[in-house]
């Protein structure tokens, strides 16, 4: 057998033979072998649909699920499902190391009903662990929004306050690397956050596999996979710019206030 054939085999004997059409199904499993190869483990129910209808159509053109996926009913769509899983699993053994998937289910797909029960709770403990960290994110922009309220205050009372130029600039130097601090690391904590979740969606993402359905990662595909910036611009690469504008301002602070404590401004 060629390499289409092996893995065409493979996919067939992750099928019950309830499942199975009838006829020559040769043909049928070597194009699911493709959609192996080609999607992966990102394999849709509507990938299984369309090649289905490709080998259909051979045998019967006029058979009333020749139709666009999202035009059959609700029970002949779940007709799909098993192919797509079956499809999965061998893509998930064939195809380039899934890193994530090999760390969250080290020991294989669930295979019994009980355990799909324990992987979805699992599922429901890290959207809830992303949600948290939403929270968290949120709390530490006010924090520092705060604290540089505070500092920038700080900043114009030195400034306006009386006394030898001199020793102004010292306090505004002083307060100035203060605030660059803060604001480099408001910066790297709404990095940090951004990568943190993005890891937990992969996650997320993977278990999603064995679910019914696969909202997270449906979410993502309508979103386009946030390739395009006029459908999907990700919130860290607008907040970040707010750190980002607050540390420009402190180093142009810190440097005209050394010019001047070191005499080289006159002010």
């Amino acid at each position: 057998m060629n390499y289409l054939e092996n893995i065409a085999t493979a996919i067939r004997s992750e099928i019950p033979a309830s499942a199975l059409p009838s006829g020559d199904l040769d043909d049928l499993f070597n194009l699911y072998a493709v959609l192996a190869l080609a999607k992966g483990v990102d394999v849709t129910a509507s990938d299984v649909h369309d090649a289905w209808s490709s080998w259909q159509i051979r045998r019967d053109p006029s058979h009333a699920s020749i139709t666009p996926f999202d035009q059959l009913t609700v029970a002949v769509q779940g007709q799909d499902a098993v192919f797509v899983r079956a499809i999965r699993t061998v893509a998930s053994r064939t195809t380039s190391v899934d890193r994530v998937g090999n760390a969250l289910l080290p020991y294989g797909a669930p295979s019994t009903p009980e355990e799909t029960e324990r992987l979805f709770e699992l599922y429901k403990i890290m959207v809830q662990s992303s949600e948290t960290l939403v929270d968290r994110r949120q709390g530490v922009n006010t924090f520092f929004l705060t604290v540089n309220g505070a500092i920038l205050t700080g900043l114009g009372f030195f400034i306006k306050a009386g006394g030898e130029a001199e020793l102004k600039a010292v306090g505004v130097l002083l307060i100035s690397i203060t605030g660059l601090i803060l604001a480099h690391a408001w910066r790297s904590l709404i990095s940090s956050y951004g990568q943190l979740n993005t890891g937990k969606f992969a996650v997320i993402n993977r278990i999603e596999r064995y679910l019914p359905a696969s909202i997270f990662y449906a979410e993502w595909e309508a979103l386009e996979r946030g390739e395009n910036p006029r459908v999907y611009r990700a919130s860290t690469s607008r907040e970040i710019w707010a750190p980002k504008l607050l540390m420009a301002l402190y180093g142009l602070a810190a440097i005209g206030s050394s010019l001047v404590a070191g005499g080289v401004w006159k002010i």
